[in-house]
């Protein structure tokens, strides 16, 4: 009852909140009101409970030891599974490979019914490995044409882009507290949204109208708005696709984007979006299979070091899990080995690598135990990416 209580003070306040003519409602992120009128917060959740920073201070590193090699391997990787029930395979990705989570597709959705069971039955199994670990239950739901989910009583969004016309942080914040509320509900803890590439090309980009914009510090201070409904509703966002996607007129699905600007134009344009949510502390991140030839001739976002460990972890501060977007897509694949894919994704600074059903990841997983084998990748390179999933996973309630 209380909860119902809430949804009806937020959809009020918002009502409340319209642009006077000759106002202009985006002039800084502003914050909900603390109290609706009768005593009840409009923005209330319980998802997730989180430890403090003290006592989360420490249990990565115990966690850590308690892993095998091949468990700590599997950990770095999220990906899919067959079916709309829980099948041989799916058990086989978690106890075999000790998989660190899994993304939802189309074909793994039939009703709420079934999606709630399905995503409570693979977190059960997962809870029956020694050390017991919940797994990330992630999927595209950014509103718009990316949705997986579109049943009749889920809340139906527009795309984002048009979301950010009433130029409201508070309309985004709400938002993205109700359609990350409702996916929680079913089971879901992670979500692929916010995109924050600009929107740069006009008709003629990609990215189109799942950006919120052109205008770099309003796509940023949207996209902050975003991560702390999200982060309200319980469900942990992805912000992507590092260091952006706006200015590609190739789908990187099926070819290599290409794009001819050097670093100062990035940090002044497309990066300020990702500046202003690394400083808002988002946890996630997730990487773009695009070539800035000016940074590194040779490899794509997601395969270099010079753009994700240079560019993201040490220039612009950023402590959190970075995830590849699926390595399947033809801008790796028509370029690269799997086995180049996988090498290099752990070289350059992804701790998540996200696998779509063009692979067997326990393959993928035997690939980087070879690597370690042959000494060309080490147990500290693989270490720095679980101790970081491990820590976030503790923050968000997966690890009891």
């Amino acid at each position: 009852m209380w909860r119902a209580s809430i949804f009806m003070a937020l959809i009020l306040t918002l009502m409340s909140c319209q642009t006077q003519p000759g106002e202009t409602a985006l002039k800084g992120p502003l914050p909900l009101p603390e109290d609706s009128g009768e005593g009840v917060k409009v923005v209330i959740s319980d998802y997730p409970v989180q430890p403090s920073v003290d006592e989360i201070e420490g249990l990565p590193d115990q966690y850590l030891s308690r892993l095998s090699l091949r468990q700590k391997i599997g950990q770095r990787f999220i990906t899919w599974i067959p079916g709309t029930v829980i099948s041989d395979e799916a058990e086989r990705l978690i106890s075999e490979g000790y998989i660190g989570g899994i993304i939802l597709y189309n074909y793994n959705i039939a009703d709420p019914l079934q999606l709630k069971t399905l995503t409570a039955e693979l977190q059960d199994y997962a809870r029956r490995n020694e050390p017991a670990m919940d797994l990330w239950i992630g999927i595209d739901q950014e509103g718009g044409r990316v949705r997986r989910i579109q049943f009749k009583n889920i809340t139906s969004f527009s795309a984002p882009h048009f979301w950010a016309k009433y130029e409201d942080p508070r309309y985004i914040e709400a938002a993205a507290y109700i359609l990350n509320r409702e996916i929680l509900d079913l089971g879901c803890n992670l979500n692929f949204a916010p995109v924050l590439d600009l929107y740069g090309n006009g008709d003629n980009t990609i990215i189109g109208d799942r950006s919120l914009g052109s205008d770099c510090r309003i796509v940023g201070q949207l996209g902050t708005s975003y991560l702390k409904g999200a982060r309200e509703a319980g469900i942990i966002p992805v912000a992507k696709h590092f260091p952006g996607h706006g200015l590609t007129r190739v789908d990187s699905h099926y070819e290599l984007p290409v794009v001819e600007v050097d670093e100062e134009y990035l940090i002044n344009n497309d990066l300020v979006p990702f500046q202003m949510a690394v400083e808002s502390g988002v946890d996630m991140i997730m990487t773009a299979h695009v070539l800035y030839r000016e940074i590194d001739p040779v490899y794509p976002a997601t395969l270099s070091r010079a753009i994700l460990t240079g560019l993201l972890r040490e220039r612009m501060g950023f402590e959190g899990v970075i995830i590849s977007d699926q390595i399947s897509m033809g801008a790796l694949t028509n370029n690269f080995s799997i086995r180049e894919i996988i090498k290099n994704c752990l070289l350059a600074g992804v701790d998540l690598i996200l696998c779509e059903n063009s692979y067997d990841t326990i393959e993928l997983i035997e690939i980087a135990e070879d690597l370690y084998e042959r000494g060309e990748i080490t147990e500290e390179e693989i270490d720095q990416g679980v101790r970081r999933i491990v820590k976030l996973k503790i923050k968000y309630g997966l690890i009891n």
